[in-house]
């Protein structure tokens, strides 16, 4: 139990470095679990449940209603359009886990 996450509904370790430099691989992030209807906050961190498999990755704006964009913080990885039935389960990360 960690008081600052009392509302996450859930923990996922990041894997890989799209992410860096605010989430590290072996950071933990806290999520709290959304409605597939929700509007999503520009430029906010989602954890995305895709065909792909899961996504933790800043979400932005999309070329029309149907879509989102999908952005890396680590300007290697191109951002990538995204269609919203392709998205199975949403959560917005609340926050992170760093370990030494």
């Amino acid at each position: 139990i960690i008081p600052t996450f009392k509302e996450a509904d859930f923990l996922i370790s990041v894997r890989g470095s799209s992410m860096n430099p605010k989430y590290n691989s072996g950071d933990i992030v806290a999520c709290k679990r959304l409605n597939l209807d929700t509007f999503f906050q520009w430029n906010k961190v989602y954890v995305l449940d895709t065909d792909q498999g899961a996504l933790i990755k800043r979400v932005c704006e999309g070329a029309d209603d149907e879509h989102i964009l999908i952005v890396s913080d680590n300007e290697r990885y191109k951002p990538f359009q995204l269609h919203r039935n392709e998205i199975h389960s949403l959560a917005v990360v609340l926050g992170v886990i760093r370990l030494e």
